[in-house]
């Protein structure tokens, strides 16, 4: 074996590589077909961060992280269905409009989904360290939960705010990741990453005119959180290599719609096997970890 090769891999052994997910609702089917065409590429986790979905996502690969976990979640994934995660209820949606109630949608069904197929009860139990991000309702700064009960953290994560109910963890009311923090690079830095793979799913409205006012919110929202993740991902280039995945060709799906999963998860899968098989990425691969990276704590970092 010649001295490039010897380099080569000790380069790789000394990278610590982090999937970082994005929230997204139903989009997160998106991030499944990511996730596995890294794991056939052999690109395993050292770390899981995740917001909302993407916090769901990576909790199951952190119990699995492998290609036969991430094609296990996909699996999951096509049998999941809008009443598993969104259940309308008239009643529940009348108390919210008349203000008695915070939320519109109870989250019992989403609780019941994650107790089924999440396999640990605390987060430091999983068999890589995972981190969950959320919000501080009452001070809108996120927090970041590493260590404590899975399911209570997840739902936290994924609490939208007026959807589902704020969840209270230790002494504080937790919403929505994404509220703080949608795509948490720097958190990734922080923990010691030198190697980040970035997980969006991508917002296929972005990419039609806005004709209502609905349309013309989430347009507006999906631009906020681009340019929010560009300046990032931007400000840390010199910290760490970060790898975006492409979200190209996305049908317009609603974020309450399950029923385009297989196709979302098939066209995750094609465009990061593409961007995974180029040259370029193969060069970041194979170059020396970047210098001044923080150093990396193999134990779970404790709640913010």
């Amino acid at each position: 074996m010649d001295r490039s090769t010897l380099r080569r891999r000790g380069a790789r052994e000394k990278t610590r590589v982090a999937f970082v997910l994005s929230g997204g609702g139903s989009l997160g089917a998106v991030q499944v077909g990511m996730l596995q065409a890294l794991t056939e590429t052999g690109i395993r986790p050292d770390r899981l961060i995740g917001t909302s979905v993407g916090a769901i996502n990576a909790a199951w690969m952190a119990a699995n992280p492998d290609h036969d976990g991430a094609m296990e979640l996909g699996d999951i994934w096509m049998g999941m269905r809008r009443n598993n995660v969104f259940p309308l209820s008239p009643w529940a949606g009348a108390r919210g409009l008349l203000g008695r109630s915070n939320h519109f949608i109870s989250n019992t069904s989403l609780r019941t989904l994650l107790e089924r197929h999440i396999p640990y009860t605390r987060l430091e139990d999983a068999a890589v360290p995972v981190h969950i991000i959320t919000t501080e309702l009452k001070t809108g700064r996120g927090v970041v939960l590493s260590s404590g009960p899975t399911i209570p953290a997840l739902l936290a994560s994924t609490a939208i705010p007026g959807v589902f109910p704020p969840v209270t963890v230790g002494r504080r009311d937790l919403i929505d990741g994404g509220v703080a923090n949608h795509t948490p690079v720097s958190t990734a830095i922080e923990l010691g990453a030198t190697e980040i793979y970035v997980l969006p799913v991508g917002y296929p409205w972005m990419r039609k005119e806005p004709t209502n006012a609905l349309s013309m919110a989430l347009y507006a929202l999906a631009r906020f959180v681009e340019q929010k993740l560009d300046a990032e991902v931007a400000m840390n280039r010199h910290r760490a290599d970060i790898h975006v995945m492409p979200t190209l060709e996305l049908p317009a799906v609603s974020p309450a719609d399950f029923r385009h999963t297989g196709e979302l998860i098939s066209r995750g899968q094609k465009w990061a096997r593409r961007y995974l098989g180029s040259a370029a990425l193969q060069l970041r691969l194979e170059r020396p970890p970047v210098s001044g990276a923080a150093t990396f704590d193999p134990s779970p970092a404790r709640a913010a």
